[in-house]
């Protein structure tokens, strides 16, 4: 989604095709585990650009698409659905992906794995007073999505593998603060647990 605008405003004028498999249009991800999943902003509010701008970069989007093969030796692509495009240039803008626990009853209906629009629009109305919530993972989507819960009222446990909270991204005292802070809130974290 942010690869158009430069290229656009640089005076490319070619043809632009954006694949992704989700519905939505570009957008940002971190308002999803806070404002949307909180209920306090549309999921319109983390398009990357307004539906005019993003119109006016030309750009022939394609939604809900997944590309399976990447041929670089004949410039092309397959999709799932089977059609095959042509490329000059390829941008590869994958983005992370959680990663689901490999345990019975990780696919159960009420558990979730927070990254999409729609993800959070589901998991929403869950996340009310005298709940119960578990979150697997305690880095900061984890974190996020626990303290919004929290906010809404939801009784909350943080499961982390790790012995301190986001240990692969920050040092000890902003872990130590972190885990100080949601204690603070009312939410139980458990460190080193799997």
């Amino acid at each position: 989604g942010w690869a158009a605008q430069p290229l656009r405003k640089e005076g490319f004028t070619g043809r632009l095709v954006l694949i992704g498999d989700e519905r939505h249009p570009p957008h940002e991800r971190p308002p999803l585990s806070k404002a949307v999943l909180a209920g306090q902003a549309q999921p319109q509010s983390t398009w990357l650009q307004k539906a005019d701008a993003f119109d006016a970069l030309g750009v022939e989007w394609r939604p809900g698409t997944t590309v399976i093969r990447i041929d670089r030796d004949t410039k092309r692509l397959e999709l799932a659905d089977g059609q095959t495009l042509a490329y000059d240039k390829l941008i590869l803008c994958t983005g992370g992906r959680a990663r689901t626990l490999a345990i019975p009853g990780a696919d159960a209906p009420g558990v979730h794995t927070p990254r999409t629009v729609d993800d959070a629009l589901a998991l929403a109305p869950l996340l009310q007073p005298g709940r119960s919530v578990v979150v697997v993972g305690g880095g900061w989507i984890g974190l996020e999505v626990a303290a919004t819960a929290r906010q809404k009222g939801a009784e909350l446990v943080v499961v982390e593998a790790q012995r301190r909270l986001c240990e692969r991204t920050v040092p000890s005292e902003i872990s130590e603060h972190l885990l100080a802070l949601h204690r603070t809130h009312g939410t139980r974290v458990l460190l080193g647990a799997g």
